[in-house]
């Protein structure tokens, strides 16, 4: 290493990152080193000048040999953190193509597919990955992070065989024995803790538990929360959090040191809301932290890798039929697994559709979900529904530009004329449920449906149609559609998904009696009764703890309905 390099070095690990940048001289014209470009890059983007950094990734990359995808990938991360979509696509691409098999390469391109919307490119790419994972190709199985993929498969026998975890080493049948061998002593009240990322009232995760977390019975169950929350997300939350019960901040902790804290509060039941998603503790979670650890609400699928007995569920979710896709017990719930909030969840009333820009006279089908959601197959059916319903507009919330170029590309070369879409960007949560009843049918997706936005738009009064799934996330919205009571909004399959869609725009007397029923069950059905929800949830941990007390291991469990 040369003097100047080890110089910028040090700079560079005091976080003095102009500094090192000055000894670098990225401007200079003679030829920099392999590790003078990477420590280049680096700087830049520790001082969130991305276009800059991915410049000097690109130049790593053309001298990095085995090397260049995954630099390429790096590159294609920080031209989008800069805001250039087309760019970042275009090198994300080239690295997944460059003939060298890189996890992060073809992390990198498959996400950006699907984000930006490339719906044609994204089923080709779809189906050469599948081949792949059929195969059981082991590097394609570790290629894609579980959140992702269940949001295009809808196999469980593929899902339950992915292998990718965030920051985490995988439990084995001897962690988990060697976790449940720890000496315990349960206690007279239940002993639940709660483990997230999330715990803000701006996090869709709490918007739909905050209410339930709240009613727990205080003679019987003692909580604590654990809480691994980012500051930008805190910052966010409008007050619900300091209500929250015994919030104790691990975020700074090691996994080993969060363990150790958890499994000094003597917690009976450790309770995690993130599975796969941002944020996760799997690690923590690995690490053997309480001796009965169940996986709930975060992600809709099994949390493969990540040690939990039981995941709160429900027979619809998860019929007898997936129990070998999982390495979970089933613990189910006898309405929907789906906690909601009935008492801070605001309803507003409608906002006018002359305030959003929508027209009085015609059907409005709306998609609130995040718009990476919108595979291939979803965006078909939505195209084959707005064809049958000539006068109809499409109403869905995305952001990003590019994306929505690509959309109505799409939709344009499918034959429904761009100006029959309507996008909409996000707004103050009050704000999104009033302008949900503006609209007059929702729009699912698939194969991963709408979650918290599909209970939001029953909320709303909004009648959300859906057909039978084939795995956890492609079966939610029939889950919640059955314990509102308006079952008859779940068709058999995708052909009949589209005709329930099209029968309801075109007969306003049949959608006018469906949005009345869901309203009138807004207040008398399971679906969103918090106490009712809340008493099933501590049934189910008390029959948990019965197992454990009686020396029994983990099994299925179902929470009888109470009355």
């Amino acid at each position: 290493m040369s003097a100047s390099l080890s110089k910028a070095l040090g700079y560079y690990n005091a976080g003095q990152y102009d500094r090192a940048l000055s000894i670098l001289s990225p401007t200079r014209r003679h030829p920099f080193a392999l590790n003078e470009l990477l420590l280049i890059a680096q700087c830049y983007a520790k001082t969130e000048k991305f276009a800059e950094a991915a410049a000097f990734y690109i130049k790593a990359a053309e001298i990095g040999g085995s090397k260049q995808a995954m630099l390429r990938a790096l590159a294609a991360n920080m031209l989008q953190e800069a805001d250039d979509s087309f760019a970042s696509l275009n090198i994300a691409r080239l690295a997944a193509k460059s003939g060298i098999f890189d996890t992060n390469a073809e992390e990198t391109y498959r996400r950006y597919l699907h984000e930006f919307l490339c719906l044609n490119e994204a089923q080709m790419d779809d189906q050469r990955f599948l081949d792949r994972l059929k195969a059981g190709d082991e590097r394609y199985l570790a290629a894609e992070f579980p959140h992702r993929h269940i949001g295009w498969c809808g196999d469980e026998s593929i899902n339950a065989r992915q292998t990718k975890i965030h920051d985490a080493v995988a439990f084995t049948p001897a962690s988990r024995a060697a976790r449940r061998a720890v000496p315990h002593r349960f206690s007279d009240r239940i002993k639940v803790g709660y483990l997230s990322a999330d715990f803000s009232d701006q996090h869709a995760t709490m918007r739909l538990f905050q209410s339930a977390l709240l009613q727990h019975d205080p003679d019987r169950f003692d909580i604590a929360l654990f809480c691994s929350t980012g500051d930008d997300l805190i910052r966010l939350d409008k007050g619900s959090r300091d209500t929250y019960p015994n919030l104790q901040r691990i975020g700074h902790l090691s996994d080993p040191d969060a363990a150790a804290l958890i499994r000094r509060s003597g917690i009976d039941i450790l309770v995690d809301l993130k599975g796969h998603t941002k944020g996760s503790r799997a690690g923590l979670l690995n690490q053997g932290a309480a001796p009965i650890q169940v996986a709930y609400l975060g992600f809709p699928g099994s949390g493969t890798g990540i040690d939990c007995d039981y995941i709160l569920t429900d027979a619809v979710v998860t019929p007898e039929t997936s129990r070998p896709f999982y390495h979970e017990k089933f613990c189910l719930l006898p309405d929907s697994y789906q906690a909601n909030d009935n008492v801070g969840r605001p309803l507003p009333p409608a906002t006018p559709r002359s305030a959003l820009g929508l027209p009085e006279d015609r059907i409005v089908f709306a998609s609130f979900n995040t718009h990476r959601k919108i595979k291939p197959r979803t965006a078909e059916l939505w195209a084959d529904i707005l064809r049958q319903t000539e006068d109809s507009l499409l109403w869905v919330m995305c952001s990003n530009l590019f994306a929505r170029d690509n959309l109505l590309r799409w939709m344009e070369n499918a034959g429904i004329a761009g100006g029959r879409i309507i996008f909409a960007d996000p707004v103050a949560y009050p704000d999104h449920i009033a302008r949900l009843q503006a609209a007059d049918i929702g729009l699912d997706t698939f194969p991963c449906n709408g979650h918290t936005t599909t209970s939001d738009k029953l909320w709303a009064g909004l009648p959300v149609p859906t057909f039978k799934g084939t795995h956890f996330a492609s079966r939610v919205t029939e889950s919640l559609l059955r314990a509102l009571g308006v079952g008859e909004l779940v068709a058999d399959n995708a052909v009949g998904y589209v005709e329930l869609c099209v029968s309801l725009a075109k007969n306003r007397d049949e959608l006018r009696a469906v949005k009345e029923k869901i309203a009138a069950q807004r207040t008398i059905a399971p679906l969103f009764d918090t106490t009712r929800f809340i008493r099933h949830l501590e049934k189910a941990f008390e029959l948990m703890i019965t197992r454990a007390r009686n020396g029994q291991e983990p099994d299925h469990i179902a929470v009888p309905v109470l009355v």
